[in-house]
């Protein structure tokens, strides 16, 4: 948790917004430790994000943290690919390992281009492909090469502020919208 907080760029007045988010254990974890103004987590999947598994996650990082939320957190049902957010929402989107999984991903850029605000950033954790082409053992869909996901990003408005390699599958990729 410490190298991801110390990777992103967001202050305790910020919006972030999670896209793919599941039940938002990554996102509530990242704000009880750091907060923000607003963490919006967008899924599709009601089974999930709902209220009962976001109020078990901050229950659960507020008992071992020690420490209490006080990010305001929200949840939207919604399609990635069409959201129903107003633009220029957030300061910070996040994608924890769902690009991937995405049906349409340069839709999906264009949502997060299109809601984050002037010099926003768009945070990616992602595990890729290093020499060979891999496929993600939980969804058996196709990983990325680190290179094709910097080129996607660019050509969807995005500049790469910087990369690290986060373990031996996954890269954290930090980008700002032009």
């Amino acid at each position: 948790m410490n190298e991801l907080l110390k990777f992103t760029p967001w202050q305790n007045t910020d919006t972030l917004v999670s896209l793919g988010s599941g039940s938002g254990w990554w996102e509530i974890n990242a704000v009880i430790h750091r907060p923000a103004k607003e963490l919006i987590l967008i899924d599709q999947d009601f089974s999930a994000l709902n209220d009962q598994e976001i109020s078990e996650s901050i229950s659960y990082f507020e008992n071992n943290i020690n420490k209490k939320n006080t990010t305001n957190i929200r949840f939207k049902n919604d399609d990635v690919h069409t959201l129903t957010l107003e633009s220029e929402t957030a300061d910070l989107v996040l994608i924890f390992n769902a690009l991937h999984e995405f049906k349409e991903i340069p839709l999906v850029l264009k949502e997060a281009f299109r809601i984050l605000k002037k010099e926003g950033h768009l945070f990616i954790e992602e595990e890729v492909s290093f020499t060979t082409p891999l496929i993600h053992e939980g969804c058996g869909k196709k990983l990325f090469f680190t290179e094709e996901l910097i080129y996607l990003l660019s050509q969807s408005g995005f500049e790469m502020v910087d990369k690290i390699q986060k373990d031996p599958k996954a890269f954290y990729l930090l980008f700002k919208k032009k």
